[in-house]
């Protein structure tokens, strides 16, 4: 029984939690582009998607170099690409990019192979 409601406590401690971040996904896609910056932000990296969510953020998702999950994420981005499998973009639309005046550019909040 204690450990129901433990799992229970968790489940709807996460579940608040990623309400209170507003983030959005996009549907399922491939990366068609990772683009590099070795000086703006210290080292932006954004990603576009082959199929964008028209509605939502058609530019793509970007990361900074400061990022806690920089690295996993990056990671996890390249290898998608080269191997073009399917995933799914969550983004931070409170947090646009601002090396693109013109894109819409969301900040990734987390990637998931499908």
């Amino acid at each position: 029984m204690r450990q129901l409601f433990v799992f229970l406590m968790v489940f709807v401690s996460i579940k608040t939690y990623a309400v209170d971040m507003n983030f959005v996904g996009s549907g399922v896609s491939t990366i068609k582009t990772i683009h590099s910056y070795s000086e703006f932000g210290g080292g932006d990296v954004y990603l576009k998607l082959a199929e964008p969510e028209t509605t939502s953020y058609p530019s793509g998702y970007w990361l900074r170099k400061t990022d806690p999950g920089f690295d996993a994420n990056l990671s996890m981005a390249i290898a998608a690409f080269h191997a073009k499998s399917r995933v799914v973009v969550y983004g931070l639309p409170d947090e646009m990019w601002p090396g693109s005046p013109t894109g819409k550019y969301c900040h990734l909040y987390a990637i998931q192979y499908q």
